[in-house]
């Protein structure tokens, strides 16, 4: 009997012994599934800041992580489909296009860590009755090629106005490959007041990352047929796979420090209540009838019911947002090394060896790129808020906002670091929203570049959803739709390096993106659909430079998800075909799946227990290549991955009343078929390993 048949076994035994085993009897627990993201009432309130207009919008929070408690920090939760360079705390990208970001910021290297820094458009801020505290730690069973990552979050009320809390972010990973380590340390202070007349919301945060690069595996045989260097050893081991750059020598570093205010003045009124009518008819048969023999007497004067302030109405604000970012990048070694040239090309910059006497006796080449960004964003806007009449059904803002950049880079002649360039953008643009409607809402921005480096951009944007009844059951349905004239991001357009020295002038680029969804809660499914139809479509070419295609990508897209119980048995299943007209500048997998399977199950009336197997899988294509020198993903050539042996993974999650904690064994596909395990060219998933964690909501 082969391996995977036992383990197959092995699972179906566990199951049923858990679902019939004497002395208790499986039960279910009537809970409402926290992965359906619901509000905790008003015991924990979270909200976003739409930047441009200082508004807030009330967002659902999690509820006690229940069901992918095991893979919330993994990179496999950030996308249907993940490239990564094997760490788990590496730079990334996703596999399918649409869940990119749709505009790139300037500061470009970044990119590669999307979702994973600080922004003001994702920042959360809190109002809580009690001290809210969430904190998750994970780590995996290995001394050599030790993870860990803690994070979390406190936030409490002083009084009903005033919120403070912070949350940090600790991840360091020495990597399962040799020269692969990664260290991440993110914080954020927030607070916020909140009144009838005056609201106010502010953060400060830092986010910093330290990435060792290898450049990825020096000869991928030892992936694809292991058996021939395993020396007669079971397995082969990861740290004996040999990486183009063996050593700790190469760095990539990135800060970027950053401050949010956003206050606004309501204007409004405050409702006049009046006392109600059946309460005054039972304080005067209440009174004391008037005596006969006093009926001759004078009347007392009666008072008028007096009118009792009520709540107050906010009708419009004046509101201002500044935000301040400085962002840093630097391409270091300290090490003089030939492997520099054979692998990234001829360099740029080549540094000149003296002798004691200060003459020239060579040259030599030393990574030691640096490049920073430093934003000031200001912007005031005039609201009129839905909702202050009973017949106002929407709400109305305009803004105008003002942007100065400064750029440092190394210059050429002259050798130095300095300020090179600074540039400014002014913006005007408006809102349209309905949040609150029983049936149609939707938002719709249009926004406009009139001075500045930005002149001539703009954004139009807007989704709309509403719901209905067909044959008993609810169906929602929604749809969005947005056209953008962006600038290309400076940073592509001018990079300064010791491999690669360019400065491009691209022409704006558009975008036109249409998506159509439906959604049939009662059967646990969704469908969309979705195209983008893009013009001067910038993209890392296969020289590792940009190149901006003049004519028109086609991109489309149909995804469609299921997720379902019967009994014990709980499933949840995704997949996305996508199709691109230009396979070098968008190069993605036709087909991309991932399915989930488990039971859930109560245990002794008070330990929730999730087994189960989930899987990943990609048809194959021309996986970008993750290039150190600028950080970005470029297109290849010369191998497809995907399209065999899927990603699979086994775990455990146990919830006991505000404590989770897990078990997953990694990439368990290896313990008994063929795996490539290739996440991108040249780049492989963490081979099989255990993992654990736990995670603590003092929130219940």
């Amino acid at each position: 009997m082969k391996l995977y048949h036992i383990y197959i076994c092995c699972l179906a035994l566990v199951a049923q012994t858990t679902l019939w085993a004497q002395g208790y009897e499986v039960q279910r627990e009537k809970r409402i599934s926290d992965e359906e993201r619901v509000v905790r009432g008003d015991k924990l309130r979270g909200y976003r800041i739409l930047p441009e207009i200082s508004l807030p919008e009330q967002i659902n929070l999690t509820d006690t992580i229940t069901i992918g408690t095991h893979h919330y920090l993994t990179p496999e939760h950030r996308s249907l489909g993940v490239a990564y360079t094997g760490n788990f705390n590496s730079p990334w990208q996703s596999k399918i296009f649409f869940d990119r970001v749709a505009r790139p910021t300037d500061f470009i290297y970044f990119s590669s860590f999307q979702g994973m820094e600080y922004r003001p458009d994702q920042a959360i801020f809190y109002d809580t009755k009690t001290p809210f505290t969430f904190v998750h730690y994970h780590k995996n069973f290995k001394n050599v090629e030790e993870e860990e990552v803690l994070k979390g979050t406190l936030s409490l009320n002083l009084g009903k106005k005033i919120n403070l809390g912070t949350e940090f972010h600790y991840a360091g990973a020495e990597g399962f490959y040799n020269a692969n380590r990664s260290k991440d340390a993110r914080y954020r202070v927030f607070g916020s007041y909140r009144s009838d007349r005056y609201d106010l919301w502010a953060y400060v945060a830092n986010d910093y990352y330290r990435i060792s690069e290898n450049a990825g595996i020096a000869n991928l045989d030892y992936l694809l047929n292991p058996d021939n260097y395993s020396n007669g050893r079971l397995r082969l081991s990861s740290r004996d796979i040999p990486t183009r750059i063996p050593q700790d020598i190469l760095y990539n570093r990135l800060r970027s420090g950053h401050a949010f205010v956003s206050h606004r003045y309501k204007l409004g009124y405050r409702k006049k209540v009046e006392p109600p009518t059946d309460s005054l008819k039972l304080e005067e048969e209440a009174k004391p009838m008037i005596k006969v023999e006093d009926a001759d007497a004078p009347e007392e004067p009666q008072e008028k019911p007096k009118k009792v302030l009520g709540e107050f109405v906010p009708v419009g604000s004046l509101a201002h947002t500044v935000y301040y970012n400085k962002q840093s990048r630097r391409f270091i070694s300290r090490t003089e090394h030939e492997v520099w040239s054979n692998l990234f090309g001829t360099p740029s910059v080549e540094l000149e060896k003296k002798d004691s006497k200060g003459n020239v006796t060579g040259k030599y080449v030393l990574p030691n790129d640096t490049a920073a960004l430093t934003t000031l964003h200001n912007t005031l806007s005039l609201s009129l808020l839905e909702n202050f009449r009973p017949w106002v059904k929407f709400g109305l803002s305009g803004y105008l906002r003002t942007e100065n950049t400064w750029i440092s880079l190394p210059n050429r002649e002259t050798g130095a670091y300095r300020d090179t360039d600074s540039y400014f953008s002014t913006f005007v643009g408006g809102y349209l929203s309905r949040l609150t409607g029983q049936g149609l809402n939707f938002r719709a921005k249009a926004e406009l570049g009139i001075l500045g480096k930005d002149l001539g951009a703009f954004t139009i944007e807007g989704d709309a959803s509403s719901s209905f009844k067909l044959f008993g059951k609810q169906f929602g349905l929604s749809a969005d739709a947005k056209l953008l004239n962006m600038r290309t991001p400076y940073f592509i357009n001018h990079h300064h390096g010791t491999f690669g020295w360019w400065d491009h002038s691209f022409n704006f680029s558009r975008r036109l993106e249409l998506a159509g969804r439906v959604n049939l809660d009662s059967w646990g499914t969704w469908a969309e659909a979705r195209t983008a139809t893009l013009q001067n479509y910038v993209y890392w070419g296969t020289n590792a430079r940009p190149h901006q295609h003049e004519g028109v990508i086609q991109m489309t897209m149909l995804r469609a998800g299921h997720r379902y119980k019967v009994g014990p048995l709980c499933w949840d299943l995704e997949a996305a075909y996508q199709i691109s007209s230009h396979k070098t500048a968008i190069p993605v997998p036709e087909l991309t799946a991932r399915a989930d399977v488990y039971v859930d199950l109560l245990l002794f009336k008070v330990m929730g227990l999730q087994l189960g197997a989930e899987g990943y899988w990609h048809t194959s294509y021309y996986a970008p290549y993750y290039h150190p020198t600028h950080q970005q993903f470029v297109a290849q050539e010369e191998m497809r991955i995907g399209g065999e042996a899927p990603l699979l993974n086994a775990y455990a999650n146990f919830r006991l009343k505000g404590i989770r904690f897990y078990l997953r064994m990694y990439n368990v596909g290896e313990a008994f078929m063929d795996n490539k395990r290739l996440s991108a060219h040249l780049y492989p998933y963490a081979p099989m390993n255990m993992q654990a964690g736990i995670s603590v909501d003092l929130n219940n």
